[in-house]
C-alpha cells in the first residue's frame, strides 16, 4: 500500500492521536474535541494529495528551500489552523508541538503496519510526507506569527489611545486650575476630573503590569488573608460610583462574607467587572453587585442590562487583547479598550483557586459570576507557574448562552 493511501485509510486513528496529544497542552484544557481536531483531517488529506503528485528534482529542491509559490488565493487548512490556534491562546511552542506529534503519530503507525511498501519506495514516500508536514508547519507558523504581530500592533495602538484620553483631561483641568479667578465650583469640578483621570490611568497601568507578569510566567501574585468580602465589594462599588457619578449602582449582600482573600486584588477584579458593565451596559438601568455567603464559598455577581454579548465573542471573552462593542451602544461610549480587564479578572480568580463564568441574554442581561473558596491556600512557586501556564484555558471560565439569544453586539 502506498503511504498516501495508508494516511487516508487511517485518518480516524491519526486524528484521534492528534486530539489526545493536543489535550495535554495547557491552552487546550477547556477546548472541545471538535475545536482540537479542527483542520487536522484537511491538513493530512492535503499532504496525501501532494504525495501523489509528480515532482521533479528541481521542484523538490525549490520546496525544500521554501521557495514554492502559493497554491491559490484562499487560505490553506494549515493557515486556518494557525489562525485558530492563535485565537485559542496557544503559544508558538504548543503550535509546533502539534505538528511534531502529527508527524510522529503517522510515522509510528506506518512503521508498525504490515502494509508498508518496499524499502526504496518507502524512503521516497516518507521524504514526500516530511516535505508536506514541513510545508504545513511553515504555513501555520507564518499565519500565527502574522496574527500575533497584528495583535501586538493593535495592543500598542489601543494603549496609546486609552492613556491619551485621561491625560488630555488632566491637561485641560490643569489649565483651568491655573486661573486664579476660577469660581470655587468650577475649581472643584476640575479637581474631580483630574482625580478621575489619574485613577483611570492608574487602573490601565496596573492591568498592564499584571498582564505582563502573567505572560512572563510569574502569574499575578495573590496574598490571601482574613477579610470581609462585603467591605471589599462596597469599596469597589464606591470607586466605580466616584468615577461614573451618572451611573446608578446597587450592592446586595447576604450571608457570612468572611473569607481568606487578597482584598486589594479582589477589589481590582470587581472594579474591572464594574467598569466593563458601565462600558457595555444600558446606563438607564442600574448595575448591581451582589455577594452571597455559602457554606464553603462566596459567590459574587456583577450584572448589567444592555445588548447581550454575541455568541461569537463568548469563547474568547476572558482572553487578553479581546475587544467587542455593539452598534447599539451610545456613540460617546469608548469603542476601544486594551482588552485586558476580563483577562485580569480571570487571573485573579484563578489565583484564589476560584472560578468565573458569564451568562448573557436579553431577559437577564449580562451576569459575571465569581465563586471563591472561603479559604485560599498559599500556593508554592511551582504551582503558581503551572497555573500561569494554563491560564489561557482557565479551569473555571465557563460560558453560558441561551439558544435563541441575538447575535449582534
Amino acid at each position: 500500500m502506498k503511504f498516501s493511501a495508508f494516511i487516508r485509510e487511517n485518518l480516524d486513528a491519526i486524528v484521534s492521536a492528534w486530539e489526545a496529544f493536543s489535550r495535554t497542552l495547557p491552552a487546550a484544557q477547556s477546548m472541545s474535541g471538535l475545536a482540537l481536531r479542527d483542520h487536522c483531517r484537511e491538513i493530512l488529506s492535503s499532504i496525501a494529495d501532494d504525495m501523489d503528485t509528480a515532482q521533479t528534482r528541481q521542484e523538490q529542491s525549490t520546496k525544500s528551500m521554501d521557495m514554492e509559490p502559493p497554491g491559490g488565493t484562499s487560505d490553506s487548512a494549515a493557515e486556518s489552523h494557525g489562525t485558530l490556534r492563535h485565537l485559542a491562546g496557544f503559544d508558538l511552542i504548543q503550535l509546533v508541538a502539534e505538528f511534531r506529534a502529527m508527524r510522529a503519530s503517522v510515522l509510528s503507525l506506518w512503521q508498525r503496519s504490515p502494509e508498508s511498501s518496499a524499502a526504496g519506495v518507502g524512503i521516497e514516500e516518507i521524504t514526500r510526507f516530511n516535505e508536506g508536514i514541513d510545508q504545513a508547519l511553515a504555513e501555520s507558523v507564518e499565519r500565527y506569527s502574522s496574527n500575533l504581530a497584528a495583535s501586538r500592533d493593535m495592543f500598542l495602538g489601543v494603549l496609546g489611545h486609552d492613556l491619551r484620553g485621561p491625560l488630555s483631561s488632566i491637561a485641560m483641568s490643569n489649565k483651568l486650575l491655573a486661573h486664579a479667578e476660577l469660581p470655587p465650583g468650577e475649581r472643584r469640578k476640575a479637581s474631580e476630573r483630574t482625580d478621575r483621570a489619574i485613577k483611570e490611568m492608574n487602573r490601565l497601568i496596573v492591568d498592564l503590569l499584571d498582564y505582563t507578569s502573567s505572560r512572563l510566567g510569574a502569574g499575578i501574585p495573590i496574598e490571601p488573608c482574613p477579610c470581609d468580602i462585603g467591605s471589599v465589594c462596597q469599596d469597589a462599588l464606591d470607586a466605580a460610583q466616584a468615577t461614573h457619578p451618572e451611573q446608578s449602582f446597587e450592592l446586595r449582600r447576604s450571608g457570612d462574607l468572611r473569607a481568606e482573600a487578597d482584598a486589594a486584588k479582589l477589589g481590582q477584579a470587581l472594579g474591572n467587572l464594574l467598569m466593563n458593565a458601565v462600558q457595555h451596559g444600558d446606563r438607564r438601568h442600574s448595575i448591581w453587585l451582589s455577594a452571597t455567603g455559602e457554606s464553603s464559598f462566596i459567590v459574587l455577581k456583577v450584572c448589567n442590562q444592555g445588548v447581550p454579548i454575541p455568541i461569537e465573542a463568548l469563547p474568547r471573552i476572558f482572553e487578553p487583547l479581546t475587544r467587542w462593542a455593539g452598534p447599539e451602544e451610545p456613540e460617546d461610549r469608548s469603542q476601544t479598550s486594551m482588552g485586558l480587564g476580563l483577562f485580569i479578572v480571570r487571573e485573579i480568580v484563578n489565583g484564589h483557586l476560584g472560578d468565573i463564568s458569564v451568562e448573557s441574554s436579553p431577559e437577564a442581561g449580562t451576569v459575571f459570576s465569581i465563586r471563591l473558596p472561603r479559604v485560599t491556600a498559599h500556593r508554592s512557586t511551582s504551582e503558581s507557574l503551572a497555573a500561569s501556564s494554563g491560564s489561557r484555558a482557565s479551569r473555571g471560565a465557563r460560558l453560558k448562552r441561551p439558544l435563541m439569544a441575538p447575535t449582534s453586539r
